[in-house]
């Protein structure tokens, strides 16, 4: 059976009797492996029990399909339910599941992480079909979902953290939920038990991270810097930052500073066209786009906008050139603009 987005908290939270299979797939793997753990820790109490749990791989049910029931159908050594913990990519898992679906194993859960699966894949199907299965789809978190994780880990230490230094922490989160649960518990030891959280705490506490590069290629953009930039650029590579990520946090920029261009043009202040920001510029990039705002107009702005849309539109198209490349080009062309508007 499908289950729903807005019914997944609540399964998590208290698993339904009629389900014997779960299955968990989806883009984010972090996500996967969260909410499988959190499953399992439903059915035994120690995950690394081998009286209790048996750990299957995708490799070992394609090199016998019958091992996954008979590992159902195994009795716990001092009773209670037979956990079985199945992960793989998930076409080589598809056969053994059905199998095991076919005869019932009430004492007995398996719980099935597919990491390389989407919606119309077969084990998904079939899953979304099946009366014991629930299958679980696991995707990137937004910043509502991050917002919520945050939230709630916040609240079991009672830390406090002000809407301007929430908005910073979710933009220097990324994708993967096991990433940014691991962010946000840092925090919670920085900040310690009934304390609050501000910018400054947030962006020292994570300032050595993949987003510090993202903000420091933001100011050798607006300033126009080739050289900082050529060497951002070249570690956010080497890092593995996603070309995309820089795109659309660039893209997010220029269109606060269309927005602001546009309130100044209408006899609004900088510092109150500045504060319109979603999410709020970061402390250190608040005084740069004020000065570049004195530099930029509307159109030049709106342009840099079109090429950015259009560069990640080409990214998305089939049988284009390597995204970093192509983002790295985008990115070079606005530095340059940036200098000759500076001069």
């Amino acid at each position: 059976m499908k289950i729903a987005p807005r019914e997944i908290s609540a399964l998590l939270r208290q698993p339904d009797s009629q389900f014997n299979i779960y299955l968990l797939y989806g883009h984010d793997e972090g996500l996967v492996r969260e909410r499988a753990k959190i499953l399992a820790s439903h059915f035994v109490d120690n995950l690394d029990d081998p009286f209790a749990v048996t750990h299957l791989s995708g490799v070992d049910v394609a090199a016998d399909k019958t091992c996954l029931s008979d590992s159902l159908n195994a009795l716990p050594a001092f009773g209670g339910l037979r956990l079985v913990m199945l992960s793989g990519a998930g076409t080589e898992m598809t056969e053994a599941v059905k199998l095991a679906t076919d005869s019932s194993h009430d004492g007995a859960r398996l719980v099935i992480q597919a990491r390389d699966v989407n919606t119309r894949h077969a084990l998904v199907k079939f899953c979304d079909q099946h009366a014991s299965c629930a299958s679980i789809g696991c995707y990137q978190d937004d910043s509502r979902s991050l917002g919520d994780l945050a939230r709630d880990i916040f609240a079991k230490d009672n830390i406090r953290i002000d809407t301007e230094a929430m908005a910073l922490l979710l933009s220097r989160l990324g994708n993967d939920r096991a990433v940014s649960r691991r962010e946000i518990e840092k925090l919670v030891l920085f900040a310690g038990p009934g304390n609050s959280l501000s910018i400054q705490d947030i962006d020292h506490a994570l300032g050595d991270n993949g987003a510090n590069v993202q903000d420091q290629i933001t100011l050798a953009l607006l300033s126009g810097n080739v050289r900082q930039f050529e060497q951002l650029y070249s570690r956010a590579r080497q890092d593995g930052l996603p070309p995309i990520a820089l795109l659309r946090q660039t893209l997010s920029l220029f269109r606060g500073m269309l927005t602001a261009r546009l309130a100044m043009n209408a006899g609004t202040t900088a510092n109150t066209a500045l504060s319109g920001f979603r999410p709020p510029l970061h402390f250190k990039t608040k005084p740069v786009v004020s000065a570049q705002l004195s530099k930029w107009n509307a159109k030049q702005i709106s342009d840099v906008i079109d090429r950015l849309v259009n560069t990640e539109i080409q990214i998305k198209s089939a049988g284009t050139a390597d995204p970093s490349t192509l983002t790295g080009q985008t990115l070079l062309g606005l530095v340059l603009r940036s200098r000759s508007l500076n001069r």
